[in-house]
């Protein structure tokens, strides 16, 4: 298309504009196009209306974008397509909740998760019994959806007498082939995380917010557990999300100036 597209994901109150202050503060050299994508029918209200223009604001144009489930894949293209038609290699920086409708909306050049420090690990993550009932469920899914599209499961019509291939039962390495694939990483996701936190994983940067939420201690065997978590998707994709775990707005750390160098390939034009 020609515009390049950062989103910027993660829980509500978060620290999701301050990431975006930061970036167009600090480092778009020329000014993005802002969208904030809402859910129809959900509590947030836009910002009470100013006479200030989104140019001053550091913005090239900011717009609202209310959506739902059955129409996000057309209001979110149609949203870009008209910024792209104003300015053919711009910016735009997208501001979302995390609601994992939004995450296959859109082909992102790049993605941002930021989320509070969280005060366990089953905030996080899925308990035992409920990561069996997600398994299950996915395993349902892929029955079903096998069953609709292929038709894998369905009695073998009379006309099929093509002779029957034997093969020999799913090994350990077989299992293990699948696990560390896209595929077998998507299914961990969904099992381990709960679906407020999958944007997570796929994630080029992910800011976990030390200025809200739970105290460091509280929070660091939930962080050892993420970081355990995308160290293996890493061994199984070549890919790795950076996490930084700082107060995005506090420039004095090291982590907030490392996070600065990460985020700024996101804030270049569009080609």
């Amino acid at each position: 298309m020609g515009l390049r597209v950062t989103f910027v994901s993660g829980l509500r109150r978060s620290g999701k504009s301050a990431v975006i202050r930061v970036m167009v503060d600090r480092l778009y050299k020329r000014q993005p196009h802002y969208l904030r994508l809402v859910k129809r029918g959900s509590d947030k209200v836009p910002p009470p209306n100013t006479s200030k223009r989104p140019t001053e604001c550091g913005v090239a144009s900011a717009r609202w974008l209310e959506y739902d489930d059955d129409h996000i894949f057309e209001i979110l293209p149609d949203a870009l397509t008209t910024i792209h038609r104003a300015d053919r290699f711009g910016s735009v920086v997208i501001e979302a909740d995390a609601d994992p409708t939004l995450r296959c909306a859109y082909p992102y050049d790049h993605r941002v998760f930021v989320m509070p420090m969280p005060p366990g690990v089953h905030e996080v993550f899925r308990d035992p019994p409920r990561a069996a009932e997600e398994l299950q469920r996915v395993l349902d899914d892929t029955a079903s959806f096998a069953s609709e599209i292929f038709g894998l499961f369905n009695e073998p019509k009379a006309d099929a007498d093509e002779p029957h291939e034997d093969r020999g039962a799913v090994m350990d390495t077989h299992m293990r082939s699948f696990l560390y694939s896209p595929l077998g990483d998507e299914l961990a996701t969904r099992i381990q995380l709960k679906p407020p936190y999958h944007g997570l994983v796929e994630s080029e940067v992910i800011v976990i917010n030390n200025r809200t939420g739970a105290a460091a201690l509280q929070a660091e065997e939930c962080v050892h557990r993420i970081e355990r978590l995308l160290d293996r998707i890493r061994g199984a994709s070549g890919r790795r999300g950076e996490l930084f775990i700082c107060d995005p707005l506090n420039f004095k750390g090291k982590a907030s100036r490392t996070l600065l160098k990460a985020l700024k390939p996101m804030c270049q034009g569009g080609k």
